[in-house]
């Protein structure tokens, strides 16, 4: 199975759809994303985990919960998404799983390939999403007649 790293704000503001709503709200961009990724976790079978720099928090932990079948990531205060994406992606690396990472952040990129990893552009997985979405809306169809 595909696990499959998410920098949240890094494609939020790649995605043009997305950040169109941050003009609205930041928690509307980032639960558009999530509900896109879910579609995509559905048809793929990837375990998707998207990973958000702390906003406005004291928090000394990180928060972790699932949403959608989503794990959603809330990095502690001082800790960067960039930062939470490595520690994350040496665990999964070094437990031997496929691992890919979507930013188009150059340092988290090389960063993770060094590792074995796969990475992909925030446009990328925008693609894919999209081919997600697709071959949802097909499937629905199909079986509604």
């Amino acid at each position: 199975m595909e696990r499959l790293l998410v920098d949240g704000y890094n494609v939020i503001h790649a995605w043009p759809e997305l950040k169109g709503l941050l003009r609205h709200s930041l928690e509307d961009a980032r639960d558009a994303l999530i509900d896109r990724l879910a579609v995509y976790a559905q048809v793929t079978g990837a375990d998707v985990t998207v990973v958000f720099d702390a906003h406005k928090t004291k928090s000394l932990a990180s928060a972790t919960e699932r949403v959608s079948g989503v794990h959603v990531m809330f990095t502690r205060k001082g800790m960067s998404a960039d930062h939470a994406i490595e520690r994350l992606s040496y665990q999964i690396a070094g437990a031997g799983e496929p691992l890919v990472v979507a930013t188009n952040d150059r340092f988290q990129r090389d960063l993770v390939a060094g590792m074995g990893g796969g990475v992909i552009s925030a446009e990328e997985l925008q693609r894919r999403v999209v081919e997600a979405e697709k071959q949802l809306s097909r499937s629905v169809e199909r079986y509604g007649r």
